[in-house]
């Protein structure tokens, strides 16, 4: 446990003494928490507990680990998670991943942004000023021009659309068009955000996010 905090009950998992993950889940549902939150879904003895547990009115929280966002449908189907339990017990996913941020010692602006653009073979964003910064390299970051992580996001939201195609078992891309009709920011958007704000470089954002969710 990393973390005391007041209100929220833990239990650290000891499987010598027959504590396993499942065996804890199953003994914290018995006290009918609000909020349950678990490490991770990794098996379909988990992943049951916790769909259950959703679909009798606990709000649960886990990690999954998936490509982006749209792929946490057919990883929960992988396991052999029923899909017709999913639309009535899944209300979002939310993907994220880490980019280095430009150190604020050595930040410096680039001279050609719309040139970096056309090197990269990407469009410039309408209607926001094209601006981009890069660390030079100092002391400070160990001449590598970045010190420090931040996450990229983006937020699932799922719908009664999503229903026939869950059942049908369609592929993340299906989830994904079904996504962005509702508007869904991808990783590599919100990057391309944090890059003109002046957090990160683009080249770090492409490396992290290789555009798979604009793809």
């Amino acid at each position: 446990m990393e973390y005391q905090c007041a209100g929220i009950n833990q239990v650290q998992v000891n499987e010598t003494v027959g504590l396993t993950f499942s065996m804890a889940l199953r003994s914290m549902l018995r006290q009918a928490p609000n909020v349950i939150m678990l490490g991770e879904i990794r098996d379909l003895e988990t992943a049951s507990i916790a769909i259950n547990a959703s679909l009798t009115g606990h709000l649960v929280f886990s990690t999954l680990h998936t490509n982006d966002a749209a792929g946490a449908i057919p990883r929960l189907i992988d396991m052999a998670v029923e899909p017709y339990l999913l639309p009535a017990s899944l209300v979002a996913v939310l993907a994220q991943r880490l980019v280095r941020t430009i150190c604020p010692d050595c930040k410096q602006p680039v001279a050609d942004p719309a040139a970096v653009f056309a090197e990269l073979k990407l469009e410039p964003p309408a209607g926001v000023p094209l601006r981009l910064w890069k660390g030079a390299g100092c002391a400070e970051c160990k001449q590598s021009g970045y010190r420090g992580r931040q996450a990229l996001f983006e937020l699932m939201l799922l719908d009664e659309r999503f229903h026939d195609p869950i059942v049908r078992r369609a592929g993340a891309p299906d989830y994904f068009r079904l996504a962005r009709e509702r508007g869904m920011q991808t990783m590599f958007e919100d990057g391309l955000r944090q890059v003109l704000a002046g957090s990160t470089t683009i080249e770090e954002v492409l490396e992290v996010t290789r555009q798979v969710e604009g793809a």
